[in-house]
């Protein structure tokens, strides 16, 4: 199944660019609807035509989420590339999963990856973690996908994105030929085997993974893993600037 048909973009989508905004704290106030609509979300339309990025953003949530309107794929989306044609990384990534989904708009790929590329290069990290992916099952590029979607993960993972981490070690293990090394692998597992319950199944998967690591006779065995533990527990950010 194509990555851009799949359920891994829209969770992410639904819960809109920002999750807590002035427009949405309303919501508990005592206003009515009518009252809040006038006060909030008018006047970020007022903004978004004064050139307003933040508003469009934010407007675009509503218009997704369903505050104080009714909800309107199509609208949030127009709000969405507003923000996102004039440099808001995170919209890039939301009218990526628009694009790739069909959602609000025509379906485009190569539009949508378009989109995602200046997220992740932008340094969001669940558009890298997207990104490795398309690359990873060849929906997007022709020659070096693998060092990409290494790349991309990588990104991720240094952002402490778990599921990257996960992707990044099993790829270094099946790679024939890359700059990464057991220790690496072994690094990335440990650390989101760390991210307990915040991810509890990515981390249930890389203590699967450690374990069998273990059990076929990895160099340095148990010993070797512990210590790396020990190492990311004492400094995990500082690993993730330079593990080795």
């Amino acid at each position: 199944m194509p990555i851009f048909d799949s359920s891994l973009m829209k969770p992410f989508h639904n819960m809109g660019v920002k999750a807590k905004t002035k427009i949405t704290q309303s919501i508990n106030s005592k206003k009515s609807f009518a009252d809040s609509y006038d006060e909030e979300l008018k006047n970020l339309v007022t903004k978004v035509k004064q050139g307003d990025v933040e508003a469009m953003v934010m407007v675009g949530d509503c218009y997704n989420r369903g505050y104080h309107i009714e909800k309107n794929a199509q609208e949030a989306h127009r709000y969405y590339k507003m923000a996102a044609d004039k440099g808001h990384v995170q919209a890039n990534l939301m009218v990526a999963i628009d694009l790739l989904n069909g959602i609000g708009t025509v379906k485009d790929k190569k539009s949508g990856a378009k989109y995602l590329q200046v997220a992740a290069d932008g340094g969001v990290a669940y558009a890298q973690y997207l990104l490795a992916c398309l690359y990873q099952m060849g929906e997007v590029g022709s020659f070096g996908r693998e060092q990409m979607a290494m790349k991309y993960f990588e990104m991720a993972a240094k952002q402490g994105d778990a599921k990257s981490q996960i992707e990044l070690a099993d790829m270094i293990m099946l790679s024939k030929k890359s700059k990464y090394t057991l220790d690496d692998m072994i690094f990335w597992l440990v650390c989101a085997y760390l991210h307990g319950k915040v991810a509890e199944k990515e981390s249930n998967d890389a203590l699967q993974r450690i374990n069998h690591l273990i059990s076929n006779g990895i160099p340095g065995g148990k010993a070797r893993i512990e210590q790396t533990l020990d190492d990311v527990k004492r400094n995990y950010q500082g690993y993730l600037k330079k593990p080795f």
